[in-house]
């Protein structure tokens, strides 16, 4: 559970000091182009949840992503978690610790990265984190079914871990 909790800290502090620097050096709505047509940085406030869904609805802002780790909470306590797995799910939490903090401190979530040819998209480091995580637990789903066994599965039964026969 160590590696949950560095994983997670990590991504949230990352987080924190790209938002507290891209405040620091750009003007809300100020430019700066990192690689043109490709990366630029552009300090936005998203008041809404990913692509600004549910902007201006603060009970949902709020409700919907604790309720969406809440649900992931309790379908990974089934499983035996792997390093993998426990990695993955960190760079969600992080992430998502990283904009609640958003919305709990400003009211609005940070965004400052953009790519100019996905114009309908501007993320920050949680984004990616949980993006990233996402994608880590997808593959984990996909291609590595060892990381997914059951608490249950293979515990002997009974007293004294003897199975019982009726």
């Amino acid at each position: 559970m160590t590696l949950f909790w560095v994983v997670a800290a990590l991504t949230f502090a990352v987080d924190r000091i790209a938002k507290l620097a891209a405040q620091a050096a750009l003007a809300l709505g100020g430019r700066v182009v990192l690689w043109p047509a490709v990366l630029e940085l552009r300090l936005t406030r998203n008041t809404g949840i990913a692509l600004g869904f549910f902007s201006g609805v603060p009970l949902v802002i709020t409700v919907l992503p604790l309720l969406a780790m809440v649900i992931g909470w309790l379908l990974l306590r089934r499983y035996r978690a792997t390093r993998f797995v426990l990695a993955a799910a960190a760079l969600v939490t992080g992430g998502f610790l990283g904009n609640f903090a958003d919305r709990l401190w400003y009211g609005y979530v940070l965004d400052m990265i953009y790519f100019p040819w996905m114009p309908w998209y501007i993320c920050n480091a949680a984004d990616i984190a949980i993006t990233a995580g996402v994608a880590l637990l997808a593959v984990s789903l996909l291609l590595r079914p060892n990381d997914w066994t059951l608490k249950t599965e293979g515990k002997p039964h009974g007293p004294n871990n003897a199975d019982r026969t009726a």
